[in-house]
């Protein structure tokens, strides 16, 4: 393998050391590039002249960007590396090789393939060999003759710029962009949005037409390089929204003044309303503006919004008064069976008196009275009496000013208190309760009705006008409470409530899951659909005599101890609540059998001969024997009687 020489060395590090000063003497960052390769087969000097036509030059290789570029690569191809760049006749053996990239970059990076490059020429003088540098396909490089045939790759300056867009309208707007550098043939606009445009200009200018109002576009403008696309310029806008028409007044109150108007054609999002420096949105073709002084006039303004643009439309005008005051806060409190607190706040300006009048459904006048204004209250009350119970009452206030000229009248709908109900009675199955009452005196609506367990409300019934309510699907064995109110409007009654277990159901599944010589430990399963339940067990040995009760609270597992072995005892569950107990479920069960042998010698004497020795007498003896063990014993206890057949005894 060749080795640098000397002078070799000093041609790389000279430009490194340059290359670093200029570095740190300008500070500027790289630019972004992007690289190109080109299948067509041409000479160094024929590639070099396409880049620089169509791109900026072919690529110069640097630490960066070498990886990138090898993996473009599928054979041999011509890079921007030339032994002499600019060779001339006089070249002298002391000029340096390999010193600059075509785009007069130094060089400060090398990927030589090993024995290259060769530094001495094959006639023996240094530098009279013109040579240039190919990529090898996995990113080494070599020396050939310069004429050779190659693909090569070329690099150019990643396009940038930006578009501005002016001269907005509701129907156009005109844009600009920047020129780009270096052999651009054209710019191909594309405008997306509300239409689809694409065209081709020379110009750095164009108009858009014929747009939708309040409309998001997007305009991308590509520059064309020898028929090739760069990355685009973009931006994007909105055109303006157009000013909402048919403005018009609906309604006027003292304080307030209602709006309407057409939408747009095009876009909008919302509107902005605004009167006297206030300003309000609206996402509908309308608005109530309220907080207005009375009896003035007022000029309304409104404009047309984007959401996602900062531009209003043309604005929209209308003038028109308020209304004369009218008393403000109308309210009814401290309700009765037979009166109301009416209150109100006065108006501004110079009232004297209010008229209140209470009428009931049928326009029955209830209440009418005219009382003076006080000056020294910010807030008139009137106590309204003499009305009927649990009524549903229209009561209205005047303003009068002057003696006679009266305000728009000012109304609330309110009730009387009813009275509660009585006689409160409840009666329950296993899932049902039903409840029944009397009717409270005086009129109502309606009745409510809750129904709650463990302080926590499972069912509630508005607006119901029958004294009954029947409740299905309950758990078992739960107390269940049952409050009822009357109703009179948005008013209620003191309530009356009363509590009632449902009836329990039984468990199932009862059986032994351990046993032992003095324990036996039982298992249930608990009742569908209860709430907690309560269990009432027992185990009873009528042999015994012994007896064990217990209750239980949600535990459906109960082990009984200090039991006699081999004993048969009987287990019953009851589901209980405070006031009923389900039916039993039984079962029962030996405790494991701690056997003892007793051994019972018989003597049989006859006057029979040989009686004895028959067996058949035998036999007879010891089912006698068992029939009367079996009547004594029973299967209360563990026992078995057995013949020993090795001796003449039973045991």
């Amino acid at each position: 393998m060749t080795k640098f020489s000397l002078q070799a060395k000093i041609c790389i590090l000279v430009p490194w050391a340059l290359m670093m000063m200029m570095m740190m003497m300008h500070g500027e960052a790289e630019p972004e590039f992007e690289f190109f390769l080109q299948p067509r087969h041409l000479t160094w000097n024929g590639a070099r002249n396409h880049c620089q036509v169509c791109f900026k030059e072919l690529v110069t290789v640097t630490d960066k960007n070498t990886q990138v570029i090898a993996q473009t690569l599928t054979s041999d191809s011509w890079i921007g590396l030339r032994k002499h760049l600019h060779p001339t006749s006089n070249s002298s053996p002391s000029s340096m090789p390999w010193s600059h990239w075509a785009n007069g970059d130094l060089l400060t990076y090398q990927n030589w393939y090993p024995g290259w490059p060769v530094l001495n020429s094959p006639g023996g003088v240094p530098g009279t060999e013109d040579l240039c540098v190919a990529t090898l396909s996995f990113g080494a490089w070599v020396e050939k003759n310069c004429s050779e045939l190659l693909p090569y790759v070329c690099y150019d300056e990643r396009s940038s710029g930006q578009v501005s867009v002016t001269a907005v309208t509701t129907s156009g707007a005109t844009f600009t962009w920047q020129p780009v550098a270096g052999g651009i043939s054209h710019y191909r606009v594309e405008v997306g949005g509300g239409i689809h445009l694409t065209a081709n200009s020379t110009d750095l200018t164009y108009d858009l037409s014929n747009l939708t109002a309040g409309t998001r576009y997007s305009i991308q403008v590509f520059p064309v390089k020898c028929e090739r696309t760069l990355n685009p310029q973009v931006v994007t806008f909105y055109t303006k929204p157009n000013k909402v028409p048919n403005l018009n007044v609906t309604k006027v109150t003292e304080t307030s003044v209602s709006l309407s108007w057409n939408k747009p054609s095009g876009h909008v999002d919302f509107y902005q309303v605004e009167v006297h420096g206030v300003k309000r949105s609206e996402t509908t073709e309308g608005s109530e503006v309220d907080g207005l002084t009375p009896g003035i006039s007022h000029t309304f303004t409104v404009l047309s919004g984007l959401l996602n643009d900062p531009a209003w439309s043309e604005a929209s005008h209308i003038t028109t008064a308020t209304k004369p005051s009218k008393v403000s806060n109308l309210s009814v409190s401290e309700n009765t069976p037979n009166s109301l607190l009416l209150s109100w706040t006065p108006p501004e300006g110079n009232t004297t008196h209010f008229r209140v009048q209470a009428m009931n459904d049928s326009n029955d006048k209830l209440f009418d009275s005219v009382v003076g204004r006080e000056w020294t209250h910010t807030r008139q009350e009137v106590r309204v009496t003499g009305l009927p119970v649990g009524t549903k009452i229209t009561l209205s206030v005047v303003a009068i000013a002057s003696g006679t000229v009266e305000a728009d009248k000012v109304t609330i709908v309110d009730y009387t208190a009813p009275e509660p109900i009585s006689n409160l009675i409840l009666k329950s199955t296993v899932d049902s309760l039903k409840a029944t009452w009397s009717r409270p005196a005086g009129s109502y609506s309606s009745f409510n009705v809750t129904l709650r367990l463990d302080g926590r409300d499972v069912d509630t019934t508005a607006d119901g006008t029958k004294p009954v309510k029947n409740f299905h699907w309950l758990k078992a064995g739960a107390k269940y409470t049952v409050i009822v109110r009357s109703v009179s409007g948005h008013l209620q009654s003191q309530p009356l409530e009363k509590s009632k277990f449902t009836l329990p159901r039984p468990s199932t599944g009862a059986t032994v899951i351990s046993t032992g010589r003095d324990r036996l430990t039982f298992q249930w399963t608990a009742p569908d659909n209860i709430g907690t339940p309560t269990y009432l067990v027992t185990l009873n040995s009528s042999f015994w005599g012994q007896h064990w009760s217990f209750n239980l609270v949600n535990i459906s597992t109960h082990t009984f101890q200090n039991l006699t072995s081999g004993t048969r005892y009987t287990f019953q569950v009851r589901t209980v609540t405070d006031e009923a107990q389900s039916s039993p479920v039984t079962i029962s069960h030996l405790t494991d059998v701690d056997k003892r042998e007793v051994s019972l010698s018989m003597l049989c004497s006859s006057s029979e001969p040989l009686l004895c020795a028959n067996d058949a007498t035998e036999e007879s003896v010891f089912r006698q024997l068992k029939a009367h063990f079996n009547h004594l014993l029973g299967d209360h206890v563990f026992w078995k009687l057995e013949k020993q057949e090795s001796e003449n005894t039973i045991s």
